[in-house]
């Protein structure tokens, strides 16, 4: 399969650079969720579909309690999940109210990497992946 992209212009005058010039961005043509990944995944492997619901269930429970006890989660071949914080300024340390200050706590997403042979970086999930032009869409001239 492949990642679809469009064209879409930059009107955003605040960056002269960019202004009016055309970039690829990515379609994404629709959301799996994780009974389409178990059957996938039951298909590659001797693990019943039910037993896959489960553990990806259960993963989700344990990613939550161990980010927010304060760890990262380290997924093989994935990358890795943490938490982090945006907060408004203020002047002094003593100042401070998380009820207050804290706009949200979001999480943050680092994708695995590898280094191939010749040392360049690699993301484990981006690695391979081949773009094609989405079809049937007004293209811009």
């Amino acid at each position: 399969m492949s990642l679809f992209y469009k064209f879409r212009q930059n009107t955003d005058v605040t960056t002269p650079k960019a202004y009016k010039k055309w970039f690829a961005r990515a379609v994404h043509t629709e959301t799996v969720g994780i009974c389409e990944l178990s059957e996938q995944m039951q298909c590659n492997s001797t693990v019943k579909r039910s037993d896959i619901l489960a553990v990806l269930s259960e993963l989700a429970d344990a990613m939550t309690t161990e980010l927010q006890n304060g760890h990262k989660v380290y997924l093989e071949g994935i990358g890795t999940f943490m938490l982090g914080i945006s907060s408004r300024g203020c002047d002094h340390t003593k100042d401070f109210r998380t009820d207050r200050d804290v706009v949200n706590v979001h999480v943050v997403f680092q994708p695995d990497t590898y280094k191939t042979r010749n040392g360049v970086k690699r993301h484990a999930l981006t690695d391979g992946t081949r773009l094609v032009e989405m079809p049937h869409y007004q293209k811009p001239e």
